[in-house]
């Protein structure tokens, strides 16, 4: 079976990427839940562990194992679909763990970097 009959598809932050026949089609996903309105960006739930947004690969590592991070702070950087995405912690924190090496691929949800969750005192 040649590659133009094969149909390959994938979920790339919130659009889905479908090969067919030698074509590429990208389409926007929509939160059925919410009655077919688009999803509003927000934060991560967990804004202490860094994700892929996408498949790419590691080109830059920023951080280290206990090291003390600011709120903006570059991470990492991923290349993917020819472009460069920073990474940046969105707390001010310790670097817990980074699951990443240069030149390493990753593939979409990947757990890259474990930050310190912050305190929660109310």
């Amino acid at each position: 079976m040649s590659d133009l009959n094969k149909t390959q598809a994938e979920i790339i932050d919130q659009k889905i990427w479908i090969k067919s026949e030698g074509e590429i089609w990208c389409y926007d996903l929509i939160d059925v839940a919410s009655d077919g309105q688009r999803r509003k960006k927000t934060n991560s739930a967990s804004p202490n562990l860094i994700t892929a947004p996408m498949p790419g690969k590691i080109t830059k590592v920023f951080v280290k194992s206990g090291d003390l991070v600011t709120k903006g702070q570059p991470l990492l950087v991923m290349e993917a679909m020819k472009m460069e995405y920073t990474l940046k912690s969105d707390l001010e924190t310790t670097v817990e763990k980074i699951n990443v090496e240069l030149n390493q691929q990753v593939t979409l949800g990947f757990l890259m970097v474990e930050l310190k969750k912050a305190d929660v005192n109310v």
